[in-house]
């Protein structure tokens, strides 16, 4: 850690690629493998191999979406998570994106995330993830070109999110969103 000239606290993390492995603390990783093989629908026998239904959870209606996201490694100021739903992001095309992460901690009564465990995960072309509920996360970043992200998460989340008048500190609509200056003294920078 390095200290900045506004008092905030600087915390610069490697991007380390996403394995299932190194995924399990936050949440589950899909690319180019079933997850869970072996769901029998006798339909598309020696065609298919059928995977169990993802673990995909969300209060009140779902809602898929999708985002571009341009390139760039912008400084990480707001952590969020969600307590009532496990959101979705699947990269679509040909580049990677990245998910900065630190695991749930609401299991232990805080309501901040844990930054010593505070990770950014490059996800391949074409892998989705899965996070768990209280996984604290930013929206996925795009890397050296721009990056399109399907995104599965419920109304009440993308209402919430939509309705803020700017950028500030949140509580509602299954979203609760830190600012990580102001509530830990700390801004977040990705070591590229």
């Amino acid at each position: 850690m390095s200290q900045a000239t506004s008092e905030t606290t600087i915390i610069k993390i490697p991007i380390i690629d996403a394995t299932h492995a190194n995924i399990a603390p936050y949440g589950q990783i899909f690319g180019d493998d079933v997850a869970k093989p072996g769901l029998g629908i006798p339909f598309y026998k020696g065609r298919v191999i059928e995977g169990e239904n993802v673990d995909f959870s969300y209060r009140g209606q779902a809602v898929i979406r999708t985002a571009k996201i341009m390139p760039g490694y912008p400084p990480i100021r707001w952590l969020e998570r969600h307590m009532a739903m496990t959101q979705l992001f699947i990269g679509l095309g040909s580049e990677p994106f990245v998910m900065v992460l630190s695991p749930p901690t609401h299991a232990d009564g805080k309501d901040v995330p844990d930054l010593s465990e505070v990770k950014a995960f490059r996800f391949p072309p074409g892998y989705a993830l899965l996070i768990h509920t209280g996984t604290w996360h930013d929206f996925p970043i795009a890397c050296d070109r721009p990056v399109v992200v399907l995104t599965a998460n419920s109304d009440e989340v993308v209402t919430a999110l939509a309705s803020m008048q700017g950028a500030e500190e949140m509580d509602h609509g299954d979203v609760y969103k830190i600012s990580l200056p102001k509530r830990m003294g700390c801004e977040i920078h990705l070591d590229v």
